[in-house]
């Protein structure tokens, strides 16, 4: 009777940590332990992230804490995530940015549809733009960025191209460096160039095409008596064929987190 009623509890005990990981999230989208806000910031921060996961189906979230007590900015915010219930629908498909204060930390978590949609290049652009907030202490500006990021990299994935998805696109690409910009650029190139070469032409009144080139040699100042072709050396040139060493081939590192479950991301100072 006793191991019939410890397997019972086993399992009521297995159940319940499966819930507890996997249950809906009973926090909101903000969480600002570090009180960095002030309450009306927290609101219209707080607003944002709730439209934008609404209209995005996939949750984007904020959290600020003073310390990691212990674990690595990734393993706080992996962590935070899978245990709080955070995430849209039945892949919980959702992003963390954990921002911890004590040495400066952050940490981005992707997991579900999210780590596809931002991949590694695109949660370094989102962090180059938001970071120098942070690291000013105008946090609902940096806050607020961040969410407008997630809401345009996510509507960009939505359409079929998730940010830097394409590994082979130039770093000017990226950055909005767009193929209408770069023929506007070359058309000027090639008018300038035209009108420059123009002048220069119109400058050679002396020089005068000629048919042959005996036109161009003195006469009797070349005399050739022995000619001979010589075999000096063969130079062959070897490069590695470069590898990819990303985990996915959506563009973005994975890893397991202590759940058991694959999350993205990325991770820095500030």
């Amino acid at each position: 009777m006793k191991k019939i009623a410890l397997t019972l509890f086993t399992l009521f005990f297995l159940m319940a940590s499966l819930v507890t990981v996997f249950a809906d999230r009973d926090l909101p989208l903000l969480v600002d332990d570090a009180d960095l806000l002030t309450d009306v910031e927290e609101k219209r921060i707080e607003s944002k992230l709730e439209r934008i996961s609404d209209d995005q189906e996939c949750e984007v979230a904020i959290v600020t804490v003073y310390s990691l007590d212990g674990k690595t900015a990734t393993e706080y915010a992996d962590d935070f995530f899978d245990y709080n219930g955070y995430g849209y629908g039945n892949d919980d498909d959702g992003v963390l940015l954990l921002v911890s204060m004590e040495d400066s930390d952050l940490a981005i978590s992707t997991h579900g549809y999210a780590i596809t949609a931002f991949t590694d290049i695109g949660l370094n652009y989102m962090a180059d733009e938001f970071v120098p907030y942070l690291s000013s202490g105008d946090f609902e500006e940096a806050f607020s960025l961040y969410a407008d990021l997630c809401d345009d990299l996510l509507t960009q994935a939505r359409n079929g191209s998730p940010y830097g998805a394409d590994s082979g696109s130039s770093g000017s690409e990226k950055k909005g460096f767009s193929p209408k910009r770069l023929l506007v650029s070359f058309g000027i190139g090639a008018v300038i160039s035209f009108i420059i070469t123009g002048i220069m032409k119109g400058q050679l009144k002396t020089v005068r095409f000629q048919p042959a080139a005996t036109s161009y040699v003195k006469n009797d100042s070349l005399n050739i008596t022995i000619s001979r072709d010589l075999f000096l050396y063969r130079k062959v040139d070897r490069r590695a064929i470069p590898k990819n060493n990303s985990s996915s081939s959506s563009g973005s590192s994975v890893h397991r987190s202590s759940s058991g479950r694959s999350h993205g991301g990325i991770s820095r100072k500030f």
